[in-house]
């Protein structure tokens, strides 16, 4: 956890925040003769950040960018997001001497430069452990509180009951979200059952949520009340995780959708539709594939039913045709080789060569 005096007062950087937290980390090489770089962090919620990075001499200058994310534009131009930020540039030779400033509640709006938190660190240098062959790396924490005329009032803020819709707490570690019974309940079978069945949950006020991860819930929760909320690569595996354990089936087929797109890593949601055993995506990757492409895939991890029999109907002859063939390969090879097989190739010639012989008495007392 990190920690920065503020107004002589110390504040923690919370693990929960209403609008979302982004926890990125980075390497920026070649620092001393890039000068100025950017790089995009991607999203939280409906905003976009970027980093910038200039180092000139000793001297190490950085900036957050904020914007709202190009599909979460709203007709609004006075947009203003509220968030926690808190930059550190890790010490590559002590990690626990690394520097860290941090900023609460800083406003991101489009007024003047507003939209950016800067801040410069002095005495960046590779003597002192903070640059190794040219290179930087930070550990960068956006917390936001709140958004303003980004698809505004879309958000919902969990942590304090809402008017005439919120009858249940549910409990995830020491934080609380204010929920509507009727609203999960009818995108969720599990909650219907928790809430509406024979179980003391259904009496209770406040239900503890185990084994359930404090962000993704979240995230979960703001899906369900139809915030705008993307799945991207950051959050897509936790809301498939959140889709199968609380039964919202549409959750998980748009989470698919998403790892089916053409910009998404290709081995990276081959990898995701493994783990979670998604037959949908694996069977429609492995229909685009060749033969060739697709043997890889019999040395690999334990397909879900359907994927690998579409594999096996696949690969099918082709695979079994090239086993045999192998097998009758080396069948007559390790033939070849025996000890018996050498008898009988001298056995044989020897055979040959006193025949020859008696061919050639014949032909001698033929003469005579």
């Amino acid at each position: 956890m990190f920690w920065r005096s503020n107004n002589d007062q110390s504040k923690r950087m919370s693990n929960f925040y209403p609008k979302g937290l982004k926890i990125d980390f980075c390497t920026v090489p070649s620092i001393e003769s890039a000068g100025s770089k950017t790089i995009e962090l991607g999203y939280c919620g409906a905003t976009k950040w970027a980093f910038a990075v200039e180092k000139k001499e000793e001297k190490l200058s950085v900036a957050l960018n904020c914007s709202p994310s190009e599909s979460c534009l709203s007709k609004f131009e006075n947009w203003s997001v509220e968030a926690d930020v808190m930059v550190q540039v890790q010490n590559q030779k002590i990690p626990e001497k690394g520097l860290t400033a941090s900023g609460f509640s800083i406003p991101f709006d489009r007024e003047g430069d507003g939209h950016n938190w800067n801040y410069s660190f002095d005495k960046i240098n590779e003597k002192n452990g903070f640059v190794r062959n040219g290179s930087v790396m930070f550990q960068i924490n956006i917390g936001i509180n709140e958004i303003k005329e980004i698809y505004s009032g879309d958000f919902v803020d969990f942590s304090v009951p809402q008017e005439d819709d919120s009858d249940v707490v549910l409990l995830v570690g020491d934080r609380k979200f204010h929920v509507s019974k009727q609203v999960l309940s009818t995108h969720s079978p599990v909650f219907k059952a928790m809430f509406h069945g024979n179980f003391n949950e259904s009496v209770m006020n406040e239900i503890p949520m185990n084994n359930v991860d404090l962000n993704a819930f979240h995230i979960f929760l703001q899906y369900i009340y139809m915030a705008p909320i993307e799945i991207c690569d950051e959050n897509v595996s936790q809301l498939i995780l959140m889709g199968d354990q609380f039964g919202v089936k549409k959750l998980v087929r748009e989470c698919e959708n998403f790892l089916l797109r053409p910009d998404v890593d290709e081995k990276d949601a081959i990898a995701l539709a493994v783990f979670h055993s998604l037959d949908r995506v694996l069977c429609e990757k492995i229909t685009s594939k060749t033969v060739e492409q697709l043997k890889s895939w019999v040395q690999g991890q334990p397909l879900p039913p359907a994927a690998a029999a579409l594999l096996k109907q696949k690969l099918g002859t082709d695979t079994e045709k090239n086993l045999k063939s192998d097998d009758l390969e080396k069948k007559s090879v390790e033939k070849e080789n025996s000890p018996k097989a050498e008898n009988v190739h001298h056995e044989t010639s020897s055979t040959s060569s006193s025949d020859s012989a008696s061919d050639s008495d014949s032909d001698s007392d033929s003469d005579v």
